[in-house]
């Protein structure tokens, strides 16, 4: 069959005809144009979208901030005490009588803080368990001038020095102190005063002899307590630490914070105010005084800080010192600030 060809042109030009138009290309101009406006745009929405989120953490974060309690309460300000009465470990029921033939010298401990052991004698016997020294040893020693051994004579002078805590006899743990107080005599008018090295104290059958420092010098006698004990003051469950500038000037006044750590879960009170005394070493620098706290006790795990003022006396040899600082709760537990390193150091000038 043939097709003519009219009829192919004119079915051609009816489809032509009824065809939807094609869309024309843009010219490039057009095309470029419309890209950047439209990555523009893009970026803008994207830019606006993330400030609004950062401004949304940011109110969300400061309300958490506004809304949390602050770790640590300072408050300031301290008014004069009295001395306050510490608590200290009970006294014990006598045990065995120690051992002391294993023991060759007493020792000289000097005290180094506010806290611990004072000044004086200390014979450790090696007891592997809790043993009692008891009675008052005899004492003797080298006259200077004959060069004899000689018991030196009880003066009778009056009791022993009461700002020392101590318990009567001697009933100690292994490696705890047993002292003992020598207190040279002067003499009175129209006596001949002596003096003594290599002093000896005899307890029983047993002699100990003294550090060679310890001397006694132009005295009419002594007189040798009974054998006690320095009972261990009670401490609180706090921390504390005690911050000040690193270097201070002789008879300079100064600003110093100690932060108190409650480090249990339970609340421990604060009422009535600690007292509280400032030292350099063992020597105090300044009178008791009770902190002005507005809290009445510090929460579990929480902390208070006391803003404080001090003084550093004006004769104390320049040079390396510590700073000590002790507190009495209300229940006559004590604080003591950075016990670890026996204080704070600070570097004194002139």
């Amino acid at each position: 069959m043939r097709i003519a060809p009219k009829t192919i042109e004119s079915d051609l030009r009816e489809a032509l005809h009824t065809s939807p138009p094609v869309d024309a290309w843009p010219d490039p101009v057009t095309r470029v144009t419309a890209g950047v406006t439209r990555r523009r745009r893009q970026r803008f929405l994207a830019a606006t979208a993330s400030a609004a989120l950062v401004a949304g953490v940011a109110v969300a974060g400061t309300g958490l901030i506004t809304h949390r309690p602050a770790p640590t309460t300072a408050v300031a300000g301290a008014e004069p005490a009295a001395a306050p009465q510490v608590l200290r470990r009970s006294p014990r029921e006598d045990r065995q009588a120690c051992r002391l033939d294993d023991v060759d010298s007493a020792q000289w401990i000097v005290r180094s803080a506010l806290w611990g052991l004072s000044t004086g004698l200390a014979v450790r016997p090696h007891n592997s368990e809790r043993c009692t020294l008891s009675g008052v040893p005899q004492l003797s020693g080298v006259n200077a001038a004959t060069g004899a051994l000689e018991p030196v004579a009880a003066a009778g002078a009056g009791p022993l020095d009461s700002s020392v805590a101590r318990q009567f006899p001697a009933t100690i743990d292994p490696g705890e102190a047993a002292r003992v107080e020598i207190r040279g005599v002067k003499c009175a008018a129209g006596q001949t005063p002596r003096s003594y090295r290599d002093l000896v104290l005899t307890a029983g059958a047993e002699k100990i002899s003294l550090p060679a420092s310890r001397r006694l010098d132009g005295v009419c006698g002594a007189d040798v307590s009974q054998w006690f004990v320095e009972p261990p003051m009670l401490y609180a469950a706090l921390n504390a630490t005690l911050r000040a500038p690193a270097v201070l000037r002789r008879g300079e006044e100064f600003t110093y914070t100690v932060r108190v750590d409650n480090v249990y879960a339970r609340d421990y009170s604060l009422s009535p105010c600690p007292v509280y005394v400032l030292g350099i070493e063992a020597t105090e620098i300044g009178s008791w005084q009770r902190v002005d706290c507005t809290a009445s006790g510090i929460d579990g795990h929480d902390s208070v800080t006391f803003t404080l003022q001090g003084r550093i006396p004006p004769d104390i040899e320049p040079g390396p010192h510590k700073l000590s600082w002790m507190a009495v709760t209300g229940a006559g537990e004590a604080v003591v600030a950075d016990m670890g390193t026996s204080g704070t150091a600070v570097i004194v000038t002139r």
